[in-house]
């Protein structure tokens, strides 16, 4: 049967953060169980019964504002519906303040095996201006109750380059972090997006980000220190525990599921502004309630945009999602698919940012040093535009 990587979006959150612009939105508890139905009747309507569900990842808004019960009963409708793999990984991402002890219990007992925190900062000022609800001390006990439950795969989400944050505020929280002892650590630099209230703070001036330079080194920090905690970076911004002696694979704590999304593998999105790409398809769910409830109860497929891409756009991707990785792009899997190495495909370009210290060459692909993870962007606009 063909893998599959799952993703379910619950837009639902406690309150929207200031920096936010996923599609979420705090309140309408009365249109949970809705949205739950309607989203089943998406997964039945759009399973192919060739796939099996290789990973599935509930993501939000904050998937733990929904009650226990009602979570568990979405994943037990998933694998009575649909064949599972094996050993699949089942993530579901938790907000400090909205899990309980007895919640995680029952959905470990329901099949999910990571959970995924949103961390963010390890200091209650920084997080109030984010506006999060919880606080430091909330996160270490929610690690600490999923360790007690049972969970041996826990992952922290966490945010540099904060308003009003120094490079040893965020040393402070990298090494707060470590000291809970996660499996997993995502490390993202915040982007300020035009809507939120946080880009209103920041353009009326009270707010004040980091200088450029010191944001840098905030990424730099995470390249130096995560490893001597025992983490491995293996793309730009994750890094995963390595594992312990009687363990058989290195990769056991790296995100399966993203690794799906890095490696252009298939995925299937459902819920509210879901995306997925299957082969050279790519489809976008519609963002309002009004317009998935309706289009559901009506037996048509939520979507607003459908893409076809082309061979170079496929390309152009699978390089440039590679690239994200440690290790670059996998020269094998790409000559597979586009009969080519990745040096036909990307010519003389590579060259200059060689010598730049931009990227290394390692066997038969490419990937970026620590100096070209900084300016990615540029990096990979340089190299991939003439493909498009």
């Amino acid at each position: 049967m063909k893998p599959m990587a799952l993703y379910l979006h619950i837009p639902f959150c406690r309150r929207k953060c200031s920096y936010c612009d996923f599609c979420s939105f705090p309140g309408h508890e009365e249109d949970f169980l809705p949205y739950l139905d309607a989203l089943k009747r998406e997964f039945r309507q759009s399973w192919n019964p060739e796939w099996e569900i290789a990973s599935l990842y509930i993501g939000g808004g904050t998937p733990t504002v929904l009650s226990p019960s009602a979570l568990v009963d979405l994943v037990q409708t998933l694998k009575s519906a649909a064949p599972i793999r094996l050993g699949a990984e089942v993530t579901i991402e938790a907000n400090p303040g909205t899990v309980r002890a007895e919640g995680l219990a029952q959905l470990l007992a329901a099949g999910v095996n990571r959970l995924s925190i949103g961390a963010q900062s390890g200091q209650d000022r920084l997080l109030q201006v984010l506006g999060r609800i919880h606080t430091a001390a909330e996160v270490e006990a929610t690690v600490a109750a999923a360790r007690r439950e049972g969970f041996t795969n826990i992952s922290l989400d966490l945010i540099y380059g904060l308003p009003g944050e120094s490079l040893a505020d965020w040393e402070q929280t990298l090494a707060w972090a470590t000291a809970l002892q996660p499996d997993h650590l995502s490390c993202y630099g915040l982007q300020v997006e035009a809507g939120t209230p946080l880009f209103g703070m920041v353009r009326d001036g009270t707010a004040h980000l980091p200088e450029e330079d010191e944001a840098s080194a905030m990424f730099l920090a995470n390249t130096q220190f995560l490893p001597t905690a025992g983490y491995q970076q293996y793309e730009i911004s994750n890094f995963a525990r390595l594992p312990s002696a009687d363990q058989d694979r290195s990769d056991d704590y790296r995100c399966r599921h993203n690794l799906t999304y890095w490696g252009s593998g298939d995925y299937l999105g459902l819920g509210l502004a879901a995306c997925s790409t299957v082969a050279d398809r790519r489809w976008t769910n519609v963002a309002t309630l009004t317009a998935y409830f309706q289009a559901l109860a009506g037996g048509t497929a939520p979507t607003a945009e459908v893409e076809t891409l082309t061979p170079r756009q496929c390309m152009a991707e699978m390089l440039m999602l590679g690239f994200r990785l440690r290790t670059g792009p996998d020269p094998a899997a790409f000559r597979a698919r586009w009969g080519m190495t990745i040096d036909e495909a990307l010519g003389g370009r590579v060259e200059p940012l060689l010598a730049g210290g931009f990227l290394h060459k390692a066997a038969d692909t490419y990937r970026l040093t620590t100096q070209g993870m900084l300016v990615s962007n540029a990096v990979l606009t340089r190299l991939l535009a003439p493909l498009l």
